[in-house]
């Protein structure tokens, strides 16, 4: 098994400098045929933090002895790939890091990222006048459960069908979702809109050992929506949605499969300006075999990225997946807010924080799990390509179920040295 692990951490190694190298190679190009565009953008990081708390649980879930605290190296690169033609448009990037402990290198890991998105409105406009239509990509794998999406001048848009503030023990995860969005104009101010997502989380070995009572499950995510449409004026819209999740779930560790069936039925609103986008959405959802009905809804408000201040503000009350202690749906209460101000062209601040109170099904108002996440950025650019930025991260987590009751803090500080070849 020892044997195994060192080959297989050699050639994991080997391949990932050969990655870094391919990429500070190509650097940057551009490639035009006829009406098409491609451009590469490559970029690698090394980062060195301090982290309270490595396995995102409390000393009391742990073999005794275990050190909960450790000194991290991480190294990593990525790539962004953006290409457009005449009838389409597609964002990409590529990305990953190898981490290793000071102390517990047992625990050295992986991890990986892909982000993408493709713009067909201009190849079905050929077809159908004013049709839309867009394809969305989001995969993670890692050992570190992410609670929340976080970063604020995100060009890729991310889906968050399992990121409610639901923060996992630590465990090898795979997460995937892949969403189709369209619509179908029937008058001048009038559409069909719809959209299908697939979301896909799997949870592999546990790390830390087993504690009693937490469960992780195994979920498959199937949810589609439409409805009307209608253009009030140039920014703003109406419409009535028809939206439903059904969600298989099983035990990590083994067990029968059972399902859960989410209905939404809500109204919705946006508003569309150059440099602001406003969405706000209200209705019920109806949860089986749960039982009831219950008032849902979320709130949006955002600036374009390429602003010197970006904000970006949410806030939601809606039924998800339950991937962690309790299977079946969970109704996640979830306000989010973040801000990056360029103090000038070198230096920029960025700061986000999250708060998640969950409430697990049949008992809501007894079974809760709280999640708030809060982080702070400082970067500065030493020269056009080369950053360098210092971060610090809190985390507080409680959880609150017949099953299990613990609460823990983590604190996290770093010094980031990432390149981009733009």
């Amino acid at each position: 098994m020892n044997l195994f692990f060192c080959r297989s951490y050699v050639e994991r190694n080997w391949l990932f400098r050969f990655t870094v190298i391919a990429m500070l190679v190509v650097g940057t190009f551009q490639v035009n045929t006829g009406h098409a565009q491609t451009t590469v953008i490559p970029s690698a990081h090394v980062s060195g933090y301090y982290d309270t708390n490595i396995w995102s649980r409390p000393k009391d879930f742990l073999p005794v002895g275990t050190r909960l605290d450790d000194y991290v190296t991480s190294v990593g690169g990525a790539v962004e790939l953006l290409h457009e033609t005449r009838d389409i448009d597609a964002k990409l990037k590529l990305g990953g890091d190898f981490n290793a402990y000071m102390e517990n290198s047992g625990l050295n890991f992986f991890n990986a990222k892909v982000n993408g998105t493709i713009g067909l409105d201009r190849w079905v406009d050929q077809y159908i006048r004013g049709a839309k239509l867009r394809v969305t990509e989001n995969f993670r794998f890692t050992p570190q459960s992410p609670g929340f999406l976080t970063g604020v001048r995100q060009t890729i848009s991310q889906d968050n069908t399992f990121f409610t503030g639901l923060q996992a023990f630590r465990a090898n995860t795979f997460i995937n979702t892949t969403a189709v969005t369209g619509s179908y104009p029937i008058s001048r101010d009038l559409a069909l809109e719809g959209g299908y997502t697939f979301g896909l989380r799997k949870f592999g070995s546990i790390l830390g050992g087993d504690a009693g009572g937490v469960r992780f499950f195994n979920t498959t995510s199937n949810t589609w929506f439409g409805g009307p449409r209608y253009q009030l004026s140039k920014n703003d819209s109406v419409a009535a949605l028809y939206r439903q999740s059904f969600i298989l779930q099983s035990r990590a560790d083994g067990g029968r499969s059972f399902a859960t069936n989410l209905v939404t039925l809500a109204g919705n609103y946006e508003k569309k300006l150059q440099e602001w986008e406003f969405k706000v959405e209200a209705g019920v959802t109806f949860v089986e075999p749960a039982g009831g009905a219950f008032p849902t809804g979320n709130l949006t408000v955002s600036t374009v990225v390429e602003r010197d201040t970006v904000l970006k503000a949410s806030l939601f009350r809606e039924a998800r997946p339950s991937v962690f202690l309790v299977g079946g749906a969970v109704l996640s209460n979830v306000a989010q807010a973040g801000i990056s101000h360029r103090i000038y062209e070198r230096l920029t601040l960025e700061g986000d924080a999250a708060f998640g109170y969950n409430q697990f099904f049949p008992d809501t108002r007894n079974t809760t799990f709280q999640n708030f996440t809060g982080s702070t950025r400082l970067a500065y650019k030493l020269t056009r390509d080369i950053t360098a930025e210092i971060s610090y991260t809190f985390n507080s987590v409680k959880s609150d179920t017949t099953a299990v009751q613990y609460q823990f803090s983590r604190h996290v500080m770093g010094f980031f040295l990432s390149a981009e070849w733009k």
